[in-house]
């Protein structure tokens, strides 16, 4: 039995009235149930369309035969401008971050244990799966499975993981960006604005892909920043006829650098690297939220959805793609068909297919939730050497370093330049350490890891 790859994989994917609508309905932790409802929806669309691309086809003698579904085909590009959901997750985010941030700064909670505490919230989970997908990737390897097929398997797994690396930077530093946010609020995002574009210029006159990767900090944080002006509600008090203006300037703009500049159309493509592209689809995605918010938060089942799967996000985002490759293999171990990707068969089973993966997604989450929540209150109660550092340079510094060990953990298992034992090792290697070295220097006298079940 063999595998082979039709095409490469790109990497998976993984915007206000004059009179503010009726407040959303609140949560226990506080947060904006609308918010929560929409970086909710954002992660369903991603599983979604994560669950739909994966192609995998049987081949004549048995094998897999993989390929990246729905990608370059002509209809799916005026798709894909409402199907890439990122920014617009990176703008909730920015939100519940600059809610929570503000929450223990009240609490007079350092910089630092805020740095610490959402670095720990964000690597716990993933030493779960990067211990649990090592473990079998290992064994897989070792009972003879197809080489070709456990690689295809471990960059499949590690595709959506860039995600979390940028994730853990751009949180890491909301405590500094909040502090621009509230000293210059406009000038941080034009400032931000102008750093892509300039990011965007050399890249493209330099003929040097590599540069995009700055990209990654800048549009992530600009899109951050514009989920603090959202939470802060300077739109709120604008005309709806601004707000739609707003709307329609950032997708004519759009439009026209797509059309007549270097930008891809399709922007799927525009996220690797982010783009000014993605950068305006965000704006416009910023006006339209706004202008959806008051309807939004009239509804108090969206607020009841939002908060269930916004407290398993981050587990739901890792988990979705070990479950849909898993999936796979059960269906060619059983000798299931498996069509040709955009064949009439292959569309008559997605939604089966859709429905199958979301089952296994709703059995899996809780428990998988139950094991983090377990290391978590492990961890939280284990008896260590606390270090008390005196300066604030030596605290900044530890905290920092936490940052770091939890990102090269996750870099590592995206970019897989090692082998699998090495690479799986030094993952869990340092995301446990990011864990247990932050509990040491973490000496504020409140829950570890900060509030729980915020993702």
């Amino acid at each position: 039995m063999s595998v082979q790859l039709r095409t490469p994989s790109p990497p998976l994917c993984l915007g206000l009235s004059s009179r503010p609508g009726k407040p959303s309905v609140p949560t226990k932790t506080g947060r904006d149930s609308t918010v929560d409802l929409i970086r909710a929806l954002c992660l369903l669309v991603v599983v979604a369309l994560h669950t739909m691309m994966a192609g995998v086809e049987r081949t004549s003698d048995g094998g897999l035969l993989t390929s990246v579904a729905l990608a370059g085909t002509d209809w799916f590009v005026p798709v894909s401008w409402f199907i890439q959901v990122m920014p617009l997750f990176f703008i909730a985010g920015g939100f519940a971050s600059l809610t929570q941030w503000r929450r223990m700064r009240a609490r007079v909670a350092s910089w630092q244990h805020y740095v610490i505490s959402r670095t720990q919230r964000l690597a716990v989970p993933a030493v779960v799966l990067f211990g649990v997908v090592g473990v079998v990737l290992v064994m897989a390897g070792g009972s003879g499975l197809d080489a070709g097929l456990v690689a295809e398997v471990r960059l499949r797994v590690g595709q959506p993981l860039w995600f979390l690396a940028v994730y853990l930077g751009v949180t890491a530093l909301v405590p500094f960006m909040a502090r621009w946010h509230e000293k210059r609020p406009g000038g941080t995002v034009a400032a931000l604005g102008l750093g892509v574009v300039a990011v965007d210029a050399a890249r493209f006159v330099l003929d040097t892909p590599a540069l995009g990767l700055f990209n990654l900090a800048l549009v992530w944080l600009l899109m951050q920043q514009l989920g603090f002006l959202f939470h802060d509600g300077a739109a709120a008090r604008w005309p709806r006829g601004r707000l739609y203006v707003g709307l329609a300037v950032s997708l004519l703009t759009l439009f026209a650098v797509v059309t007549w500049g270097p930008y891809s159309a399709d922007m799927l493509v525009n996220l690797n690297p982010p783009t000014a592209a993605i950068v305006l689809l965000g704006s416009a995605q910023f006006f339209a939220l706004r202008l959806l918010k008051p309807r939004l938060d009239a509804s108090r089942v969206a607020a009841s959805i939002g908060a269930t799967i916004s407290a398993r996000a981050m587990t739901i985002y890792l988990w979705h793609m070990p479950v849909v490759l898993g999936l796979v293999f059960v269906l060619w171990t059983l000798g299931f068909p498996l069509p040709e990707p955009h064949s009439g068969a292959w569309w008559a089973t997605r939604l089966p297919w859709l429905v199958a993966v979301a089952l296994v997604l709703f059995v899996v989450v809780p428990v998988l939730d139950r094991v983090e929540r377990r290391l978590v209150s492990v961890v939280a109660a284990r008896k260590v050497v606390g270090v008390r550092l005196s300066s604030g340079f030596a605290r900044g510094s530890g905290a920092v370093f936490v940052v770091l060990m939890a990102i090269i953990g996750v870099v590592l298992m995206l970019t897989q330049a090692l082998p699998l034992v090495a690479t799986a090792l030094l993952s869990v290697g340092l995301l446990a350490g990011s864990v247990l070295v932050g509990r040491m220097l973490d000496r504020v006298p409140s829950h570890p890891f900060g509030e729980p079940h915020v993702s």
